[in-house]
């Protein structure tokens, strides 16, 4: 089948942004949302973008609704905003009826596995699929694509080919909870919060550390506030609590805290660090009297490198045999999700002196002081 009608559902960041994208590349785009202000604060902006870039001719192609009914005739139907799952179940039932015959629904899947919303809805069981439009979905390359057993090879190829034409990545993904780059974005921002518990260096002196020995153009703190603590820490729990509550992927308390004191890192202008106009101007004061060892001793950059990706390892040796993903898949998965140059066995292996593990001495014990 050929998708040339997107129906959206949710004119948030995420939603805006697919949706530019869709009309960028030509697509009929319907962009639905509840609330009036934000479909308009969204249509403004594909506009001005569309303007921006000399191609305001196509702002034919979108049509904000609020409407579900509208919906009808749409190739692909794609959900963007991970709700209560209530709020969910009572969306896709009121859509139900205007769903065409042949229409791909596609709920999004970035944390939640996709069974668990098939366990509470009636969605159509061999035209649905999941997919994760890796943030920020303007820019970033990467969508993770979920396949249940049920799902149609033809409605995969289509969902497969319409990424492809409008220049994503995608990754074929068998249904778990947080998919390859959720998963693993657990353990490396534990790893860095573990770091700041044991003393080991401040967020700024962390984030120096990964950058100058990755190469890479974020550290884990200033990932962690661009995405929003409040974001984080209910993916770190929703993905927990679903994996059974491993003792490795424990919730941070420390992240709980700043989410309850509302300074949840960006777009609150405090959370790991303190911003100003869009910048990092400096680091939270209050890190100090929520973190008893908080930069007590200095750690090598190599050392805080190896400690923040070494469980990110493991936790992707798991994720391989769970889901029987390739060595290719997770390194790709990793590279475009958040940015690297290499992915994370290409880092062990090229880095191996770094990743044997040290024995710890007494003295290395901060508590026993």
């Amino acid at each position: 089948m050929e998708i040339t009608a997107i129906g959206i559902m949710g004119a948030a960041t995420v939603g805006a942004g697919i949706a530019e994208i869709f009309v960028k590349n030509g697509y009929q785009v319907r962009l639905y949302d509840d609330f009036k202000d934000s479909l308009n604060i969204a249509l403004a902006k594909i506009s001005w973008s569309l303007h921006q870039e000399g191609k305001e001719n196509l702002l034919a192609n979108l049509e904000g609704i609020q409407d579900l009914s509208k919906f009808k005739g749409a190739d692909i139907i794609i959900e963007t905003q991970a709700k209560d799952m209530d709020e969910r179940r009572h969306a896709f039932s009121k859509l139900k009826e205007f769903i065409e015959p042949d229409c791909v629904v596609a709920p999004f899947c970035a944390v939640v596995p996709l069974k668990t919303l098939f366990e509470n809805t009636e969605l159509p069981r061999d035209r649905t699929v999941g997919l994760h439009f890796v943030r920020p979905v303007r820019v970033n390359p990467l969508v993770e694509l979920v396949r249940l057993d049920h799902t149609g090879a033809g409605y995969m190829d289509a969902a497969m080919k319409l990424l492809r034409n409008i220049g994503k990545t995608p990754i074929l993904v068998k249904d778990n909870p947080g998919q390859i780059v959720e998963r693993l974005t657990r353990p490396f921002l534990l790893s860095a919060l573990k770091l700041l518990a044991d003393g080991k260096g401040s967020p700024h002196e962390i984030d120096a550390a990964f950058r100058e020995v990755g190469s890479v153009s974020c550290g884990p703190f200033e990932m962690a506030d661009f995405i929003g603590l409040d974001v984080d820490y209910k993916a770190a729990r929703d993905i927990y609590e679903s994996l059974g509550k491993p003792e490795r992927l424990t919730p941070s308390a420390v992240e709980l805290r700043l989410v309850q004191y509302g300074q949840v890192g960006k777009k609150s202008t405090l959370g790991f660090y303190v911003y100003e106009d869009g910048r990092i101007v400096g680091e939270n004061p209050i890190l100090s009297n929520i973190i008893k060892y908080l930069g007590l001793r200095k750690a090598s950059k190599e050392e805080i490198f190896a400690e923040l990706l070494r469980p990110m390892i493991e936790e992707a040796k798991l994720l391989a045999a769970e889901i029987m993903a390739s060595e290719y898949d997770i390194e790709t998965a990793v590279k475009l999700g958040m940015g690297w140059p290499k992915g994370l066995f290409a880092y062990s292996r090229d880095l191996e002196h770094l990743f044997v593990k040290k024995r710890v001495s007494e003295f290395d014990k901060l508590d026993i002081f």
